[in-house]
């Protein structure tokens, strides 16, 4: 019976390697925490217009009307004036407190369907 081969010691090689690329990408993910954001070097170009993001506040009363912007817009054009907002575009909505809970949801449902992700509640500090 043949005797097996005894090992002496432990190969480190392997650890060491993943110890490595462990490294590696600890000190990558650190760097971008720390600046907060990726260095890139943009092209530049003659002709450009700059777009700033516009804010836009809608409000629901307790008689279910909408307005936005301080201007009164019926239910059935919400729609099309949410075509205008792009996806920079910033939203606050202010309900009635008694207003009812389906517009809300209805408001919220037309501004994701325009893939508006920047959506605020107003509301009063409780003193």
């Amino acid at each position: 019976m043949k005797s097996l081969k005894r090992v002496e010691g432990i190969n480190v090689v392997p650890l060491i390697d993943i110890m490595l690329v462990l490294l590696t990408i600890v000190l990558t993910v650190s760097s971008f925490i720390a600046l907060g954001k990726i260095e890139i070097a943009l092209p530049q170009a003659s002709q450009f217009s700059k777009v700033e993001p516009k804010f836009y506040e809608i409000g629901i009363t307790a008689d279910h009307q909408f307005f936005i912007n301080n201007e009164f817009t019926p239910r059935d054009e919400l729609s099309l004036k949410f075509d205008t907002l792009s996806k920079e575009d910033s939203v606050a909505i202010s309900a009635d407190k008694m207003s009812s809970y389906e517009d809300f949801i209805y408001v919220i449902d037309l501004l994701k369907a325009k893939e508006i992700e920047k959506i605020g509640m107003v509301v009063n500090k409780d003193e």
